[in-house]
């Protein structure tokens, strides 16, 4: 019923916007006349059309449904792959760790050799 009231609703808005076409409309559908010409098509052409039109219009529904949903699906796997990507940017990996030790340990080892209080080691007494 719902969808009934939107249709009705959008048919009569396009004939309150649009009242010069209403006419040429209302031939195409009853008699086989094409718009803003003379020319009028037959009985059978319009059966052809009308029996054509039906199923074509229904498979286009759904494949189009489908079409937008599919787009919408790219679309939010394309951003969540940005997402991805500036997360990544901002973890540190594994080279970055390694070179943070790396510097905390030489940091550690010159804060510790001016006044380290380590004992001379004693010479081997080959070396003596």
């Amino acid at each position: 019923m719902r969808k009934l009231g939107i249709y009705l609703i959008v048919i009569s808005g396009a004939i309150l916007i649009a009242p010069f076409m209403v006419d040429q409309l209302f031939f195409f559908f009853f008699i086989g006349k094409i718009p803003f010409t003379n020319i009028h098509l037959s009985a059978i052409s319009m059966v052809i059309f009308w029996a054509a039109t039906i199923p074509l219009a229904i498979i286009l529904r759904k494949s189009l449904s489908a079409l937008v949903w599919k787009i919408i699906d790219v679309a939010s796997e394309l951003t969540q792959r940005r997402i991805n990507r500036t997360f990544r940017q901002f973890t540190p990996d594994r080279k970055n760790e390694l070179a943070l030790v790396a510097t905390y340990l030489l940091y550690q080892t010159k804060k510790s050799e001016p006044g380290s209080n380590i004992e001379p080691q004693k010479l081997a007494p080959s070396l003596t």
